[in-house]
């Protein structure tokens, strides 16, 4: 049977091995750490990620930077609502990194005046990596068409998917 002492004593010998080889060790171990500990940071603001989320760079516009979105119906203008709900909102931004831009002589951009409009509001908390900040983004529902800025883009059943989702979860009036 084998007994906690030799399991100790094997596990010294072991190590004793590598007193030859302190630098390395240690080196070897502050690495591993701060990889560890630093590893989940780099990883969330993503700046190794080379994608764009509505031709905006990710480093502004990041899916986890978004924290809520606010939004307001063209038929009732005067009754805001707003959504808190953070994993729904990161999938709705990763879905509009698939948009396609829509060339200025589409036949769509035509007919997109008496169309029915929800106006959105992508709100970008402080954070360590960025300020407060307020993106206007408009949905034609009708089109599955979202203008940003400038420039439309034609959004897929996903995106789709995920603003039906969430408009139809939003709580009446703005957040504070």
């Amino acid at each position: 049977m084998f007994s906690f002492s030799a399991f100790v004593y094997s596990w010294r010998m072991r190590l004793s091995k590598l007193k030859q080889h302190k630098l390395a060790v240690t080196l070897s171990v502050v690495f591993v750490i701060t990889i560890l500990v630093l590893g989940p940071f780099a990883y969330q603001e993503s700046w190794l990620d080379p994608f764009s989320t509505l031709n905006v760079p990710n480093r502004e516009l990041h899916p986890h930077a978004i924290t809520m979105l606010g939004m307001v119906n063209s038929e009732d203008p005067f009754h805001p609502y707003y959504y808190a709900d953070v994993g729904k909102i990161q999938e709705l931004i990763r879905d509009l990194q698939h948009a396609t831009p829509l060339s200025s002589s589409d036949q769509a951009l035509v007919s997109l005046e008496n169309q029915k409009v929800q106006y959105f509001t992508l709100h970008r908390a402080l954070s360590h990596y960025h300020t407060t900040e307020d993106y206007a983004l408009q949905y034609y529902p009708a089109k599955s068409i979202v203008r940003f800025g400038q420039q439309e883009f034609r959004v897929n059943a996903s995106t789709v998917y995920a603003f039906t989702k969430i408009t139809g979860s939003m709580t009446s009036g703005w957040w504070k």
